[in-house]
């Protein structure tokens, strides 16, 4: 039965991505995204280095996994591999390719109906930006009031020709200042660029916390000043913005107008899911379910979250799982899948990729395939590794990590109400097992999940259907006999 349900929606999945309704504005933005660091993505031109035509010959790839959103890390020029510090805000980087090829990448994702986003750093430029360089220049520069100046030494300030500018984050990346109307006016005009002559569909912010240091309520006002001027330029554009915070206070700073936010608290070693699936973690299914209502009660109804597991910043999935674990990989991928929200995948995440420590290490080359080499690591990698075999390989293996991430996101696109409903977790008597509602128009869905490493058996009431499952092992099927309900070590069944 589980096998068959799932088949249905991978061939929907798939029927999606081969036969898309077309890309136009005013469609719903998509329930699963894919990060990707250029860089290190796909190399279409022998020289080591990832490029935007790379990413175009993977977007089938990238939706056939299940995602229809993409989000480009920095692409625009500047002096360092991960781009933060931008020199250009009109233009791509030379390493990447051409606006033309940026151009080409859009046009075939639209054509898939996917949509793309751009990483947008504006809380700071490059120190060798022409505004920079103007500014530093002297006092009188025309660009001195662009940046944010004081005349004695200060915490996240940088010494500079008898004065100080702020550089929260390190000396080559400038503070802007934004409450000056020309600063204001020229994120304007980048916004409607990229929008309007280029056709990108909306933007990562860059450490929004970092806007005006110390002060939400600064940092809210630019947001929705932000979120006001992007949306009057194209009214339907993506605006997700990183506010590496806790629960309460990204719920603040969701009050905005910006329409998603980064759950960094359900991510990670240290995130509610990995005390789910903890090693010693007791009455799994209990954790789950007040994780579940932590965020829906905390998170505001009216915001769409961006849960995820790991960035560009972060260690990968596979160091708090185990590598060695492909089983529990899996699950806490799965318990992602589950929450309400626009799902981020970190590319190499669906093979289980691995890396911690310094940042490089977390973006080393996509693996494709074991006669291929990857991208060349970035400049300061100290470790490359791989735990898991390349995509090749992973997509001819039916319990692979990968084909386990194509089914979890399809359920996502098949069933609206796990990515849009509220989650209503109802009571249950084992506390192994989690029961969540989920409504959203006419669909209602009841998620019975199993996170523990034990098979569970319980009798759901009111919920006789099972519509789908999804299991670590692809062996195991998760059965409803009248009314009585199997689910296998690390799994989820849907029911209506």
């Amino acid at each position: 039965m589980k096998k068959r349900v799932i088949c249905c929606v991978l061939c929907l999945a798939v029927l999606l991505c081969l036969c898309p309704a077309g890309f136009a504005e005013g469609a719903e933005q998509p329930v699963n995204w894919y990060e990707v660091f250029v860089r290190s993505f796909r190399d279409s031109d022998g020289d080591g280095l990832g490029d935007l035509r790379g990413v175009t010959e993977k977007l089938d790839y990238i939706r056939t996994l299940g995602c229809g959103g993409l989000w480009l890390m920095p692409i625009m020029p500047s002096p360092s591999y991960h781009k933060y510090d931008v020199v250009d805000y009109y233009a791509v980087d030379g390493e990447y390719g051409t606006l033309d090829d940026l151009r080409e990448l859009l046009d075939e994702a639209h054509a898939r109906g996917m949509w793309v986003i751009l990483d947008l750093p504006l809380n700071h430029c490059s120190s060798r930006h022409p505004w920079f360089l103007s500014a530093a220049s002297s006092a009188d520069a025309p660009y001195r009031d662009w940046f944010n100046w004081s005349d004695t030494p200060a915490k996240g300030y940088t010494a500079c020709g008898g004065a100080y500018y702020e550089s929260r984050f390190v000396d080559s990346m400038p503070d802007l200042n934004l409450d000056n109307p020309a600063v204001r006016a020229e994120i304007e005009n980048i916004l409607r660029f990229w929008l309007e002559e280029v056709g990108v569909d909306g933007f990562r912010l860059d450490a929004v916390t970092s806007f005006y240091t110390g002060n939400t309520d600064k940092n809210v006002e630019t947001l929705n000043w932000l979120a006001d001027t992007a949306h009057g330029i194209r009214p339907d554009c993506y605006l997700v913005g990183e506010a590496w915070e806790s629960l309460a206070t990204i719920a603040r700073y969701s009050e905005s107008r910006i329409d998603s936010f980064f759950t960094f608290p359900v991510s990670q070693a240290e995130g509610m899911i990995a005390k789910v699936l903890g090693g010693r973690a007791k009455q799994p299914g209990r954790k789950l379910g007040e994780m579940i209502t932590q965020l829906e009660e905390t998170l505001p109804e009216t915001t769409v979250p961006a849960p995820f597991l790991e960035n560009h910043d972060t260690g990968r999935t596979v160091g708090f799982t185990g590598r060695d674990n492909p089983g529990k990989t899996k699950m806490a991928f799965g318990l992602l899948c589950l929450l309400r929200g626009n799902v981020f995948v970190y590319y190499g995440q669906e093979i289980g990729m691995v890396g911690s420590g310094e940042d490089p290490n977390k973006r080393i080359g996509m693996l494709w395939t074991d006669d291929e080499e990857p991208c060349l690591p970035p400049p300061g990698t100290t470790k490359i590794e791989y735990a898991y075999p390349a995509v090749a390989e992973q997509e001819e293996d039916p319990s692979s990590i990968l084909n386990y991430y194509k089914q979890a996101l399809a359920l996502r696109e098949t069933f609206p109400a796990i990515a849009r409903g509220r989650g209503k977790v109802l009571p249950c008597k084992q506390d192994d097992v989690c029961l969540i509602r989920k409504q959203y128009g006419s669909e209602t869905l009841l998620l019975a999940v199993n996170p523990s490493k034990s098979e569970q058996v319980l009798a759901p009431e009111g919920f006789t259907t099972l519509a789908a499952s999804l299991c670590a092992e692809a062996a195991d099927e998760a059965v409803i006999t009248d009314g009585v309900l199997k689910l296998p070590p690390y799994s989820i069944a849907i029911l209506k």
